[in-house]
């Protein structure tokens, strides 16, 4: 694409050359440069590891390679694993389709005694073109290559808006990958990911609405892992569940299943426990399987990911390498949200499989559920994300009721955020957030800063496991500029119900087993607040707690940090 100019090659081979690797070129430009056919193929599909194309004029370099037949030797080795890398026409190339320049009139070998030649209205007057790309990346239809999105052409036209006509005007044309100078794309198989190459630059989605042919443009977070191409192009797109079109009128909905639980977990340890009989009797049924709750509630996702959070899991479970059911519905089954999730659990070679109800067309059979969460699963990991459009799909999947199953046989119910306030009474929720949806980065991009920070935080009903109100990311303000911890505290001022409130900092963990809780901090500082409201002053006391060794009653714990006035049987 740069006409085999030795300055190009220097400067695409450097890196590599100071790293010790072996660089070889392949020239086909010229005709007579051309290696004989076996030669090439002994280079590009049996020799190399990695091939380079450089930048230029993309359509003359893929006419040389089709007249030469060095594009079915990239095929080949493309096929056989060989790393394709390049820049501008040499990242383009791999793509069905690609926006270029290569009409310009200045993109050719001798470019500089070109410009030296023509004026500058001679030089500007061009046009971008669509053409043909090799088709190497497995994308969903046509989807056109967009380098330098974030640039503007010589013709004074910035490539993201010439780009978007092209989309909105070529019918064959659905999407387009948009490439900014400092990032990149990076393809593994049908999974891709965006490298950022100066911590800003990234790769953006061009998409057309198929009903109204209007265009939108949505960047894309960087990730650590990839994702499936068709899941990076869909991303733009709404979920589908018809309760997101208002799902402020979901947050009175009583979500309570499993109320039972802890109150039948109290009986039977006040039974066990008593060295003479008395208790037990008219307390619990000694031929029905008694629950053992296993609860691990995070501050965040990422919290899981710590070590003493992520070990805690572990020791629950009973084993080495616990089996995983990952649900993600609070986040919309996005694969970046299970890689980010489920990361420390495939360290340690556990097997996952995931359980994805966000949708109607992926939702399993009930016994196939069932069979996956009640007998398979040792530990259900739930995801953060918008908890009332989970606990709502969890309700109209049966979901919910499976999840009280496994609670009952002392499966470990863990997650972060959304994951963690789920299994309480009630949770303090960021539900009502204007991007706290499937299409996040395509909202954000949509929507102004005052749209954005324009929310209230919502109080909605959780399964009811624990008796009391979660409050995920205590320690943090949300993009209303409104504290978490602060207006968690008003919320119980307001109600005055009795029911205390577990604030768990962004980095802590709430851990309870059977009727006993404890503290687990991620980073050594992080904890867990207790929040009462007194009903005669009409003020809120926050007790901070220690992060300890070993559980403890409830009740104990409230009582060793000075709060005495909590009914937890409540």
């Amino acid at each position: 694409a740069s006409f085999d100019k030795d300055e190009n090659f220097n400067r695409h081979s450097k890196k590599f050359l100071a790293k010790g690797c072996a660089v070889d070129r392949i020239n086909v430009a010229e005709r007579d440069s051309v290696l004989p056919h076996e030669e090439m193929r002994r280079l590009v599909v049996d020799w190399a590891d990695v091939l380079v194309c450089s930048g230029g004029n993309t359509l003359f370099a893929l006419l040389r390679w089709k007249e030469t037949g060095l594009d079915l030797l990239i095929k080949e080795a493309a096929a056989n694993g060989t790393v394709l890398c390049g820049g501008s026409a040499g990242a383009g190339c791999w793509f069905t389709s690609m926006h270029s320049d290569s009409l310009r009139p200045d993109n050719v070998k001798h470019s500089q005694v070109v410009k030296n030649e023509m004026d500058d209205e001679d030089l500007t007057d061009w046009d971008y073109v669509k053409i043909s790309g090799l088709g190497i990346i497995p994308t969903p239809g046509n989807i056109m290559a967009v380098p330098h999105f974030d640039r503007t052409g010589s013709n004074t036209r910035s490539r993201s808006e010439a780009a978007e006509e092209m989309v909105a005007c070529n019918s064959d044309v659905p999407a387009a990958i948009g490439i900014d100078n400092n990032a990149a794309l990076v393809v593994e198989g049908d999974k891709a990911m965006v490298v950022s190459g100066d911590g800003e630059a990234t790769v953006h989605i061009v998409s057309k609405d198929e009903d109204t042919n209007e265009i939108s443009t949505t960047p894309l977070n960087r990730t650590d892992e990839p994702i499936p191409i068709e899941e990076l192009m869909d991303i733009a797109n709404p979920a589908t569940a018809e309760h997101l079109d208002a799902l402020e009128d979901h947050v009175e909905t009583n979500f309570a299943v499993a109320e039972d639980l802890l109150p039948r977990v109290r009986a039977n340890s006040i039974a066990s426990s008593a060295a003479d009989g008395h208790v037990a009797g008219d307390d619990c049924d000694d031929g029905e399987e008694q629950p053992t709750i296993k609860i691990v509630a995070a501050g965040r996702m990422k919290a899981l990911q710590l070590p003493p959070v992520f070990e805690k899991v572990i020791e629950l479970s009973g084993k080495d390498q616990p089996r995983i059911a990952y649900i993600g519905t609070a986040s919309f089954d996005r694969t970046d949200k299970f890689n980010i999730c489920t990361k420390a659990f495939r360290s340690l070679e556990c097997e996952i499989i995931r359980l994805d109800v966000s949708e109607p067309e992926t939702v399993p059979s009930m016994e196939e559920m069932r069979r996956l969460v009640v007998d398979w699963a040792d530990v259900l990991l739930c995801s953060g994300g918008n908890t009332l459009h989970a606990l709502l799909r969890w309700k109209e999947t049966g979901l919910d009721l499976l999840l009280k199953e496994a609670a009952e046989k002392g499966k470990v119910m863990c997650g972060g955020s959304a994951g963690a306030g789920c299994w309480f009474n009630s949770i303090h929720s960021d539900s009502l957030r204007p991007d706290n949806m499937k299409n996040s980065e395509y909202v954000q991009n949509e929507l102004d800063d005052n749209e954005l920070t324009d929310w209230d935080y919502v109080k909605i009903s959780g399964l009811g496991i624990l008796p009391a109100m979660a409050v995920p990311h205590f320690d943090a303000t949300g993009t209303n500029d409104v504290a978490r911890s602060s207006h968690a505290e008003q919320v119980l001022v307001d109600e005055q119900d009795g029911m205390p409130a577990i604030g768990i900092d962004e980095n802590a963990a709430f851990v309870v087993e059977g009727d006993r809780a404890m503290v687990v901090s991620g980073d050594g500082e992080a904890t867990c607040h207790v929040v009462v409201a007194d009903g005669k002053t009409g003020e809120t006391v926050t007790a901070s707690l220690t992060p300890a060794n070993a559980p403890m009653l409830l009740e104990d714990m409230v009582a060793m940090h000075g709060i005495n006035n909590i009914e937890c049987e409540k």
